[in-house]
Parts: C-alpha cells; structure tokens; sequence
C-alpha cells in the first residue's frame, strides 16, 4: 500500500471524488422557536437567500417544513448532486409561491381627481 492510500481503504475504490468548494453561509436563516419535527410537505417555492457576504439571490427551493413566520427550505447547491442538498429556515416574508410581484403588468397612470370649482 502507497502513501496516497488511507490504510483501510481498498485501492478498487478507484480516486477520491474532486474536492467540493466552501459551503457559502446564509445571513437571513432564522430558525422558529418551536420546530415542527415532522416533514410537511414538498411545495416548489421562490426564496430570498442573503449570503454572509452582502450578496442577495432569489433561488428555486422546496418548502418542507413551516410554522406561521419561518418555513424550512431545500435546495441543491449542485443541481447534479444530490450531496449538495442544504436545508435552511427561513422567515415566511423570504419564501414565495409565484414570482409574479417581480414584473407587474403595465398600469395606465392614475388619474386623481380634481376639485370642483366654484
């Protein structure tokens, strides 16, 4: 057995997987103070994730777990990779259903109506 085999480990293995880049934190988690301990759901949702480093993106996630302020979402940092899956809480104002707020339909402008005159 070589030096770049762990003693125990059977050379067939075949080469250890390539080395994963630093899991990136979330500053917006927050977890509820009483945690549902069962699974909820599986819903497809929209979430506002804000990175430790400032950087903000909306992500396509799972919501799996919620009470009424916080929801428990999944995502897969590596869409391929089933080992990249995260679950993070969030608060319910950062999870959504439908992105439709994002872009509003044209809206003619107001009209306000004027005083009458005497």
């Amino acid at each position: 057995m070589d030096e770049s085999t762990p003693a125990g480990r059977p050379e067939t293995l075949g080469p250890r997987s390539a080395p994963r880049a630093p899991r990136r934190e979330v500053a917006n988690r927050e977890a509820p103070a009483r945690i549902p301990v069962r699974p909820q759901g599986d819903i497809p949702v929209i979430v506002r994730v804000v990175w430790l480093d400032g950087t903000e993106e909306w992500r396509p996630a799972r919501a799996v777990r919620w009470t009424a302020e916080h929801v428990m979402v999944a995502w897969r940092d590596e869409p391929g990779d089933p080992r990249s899956e995260r679950h993070e809480w969030l608060r319910a104002g950062d999870v959504a259903r439908s992105v439709s707020w994002f872009v509003g339909p044209p809206q003619a402008p107001r009209q306000v109506p004027r005083a009458a005159t005497a």
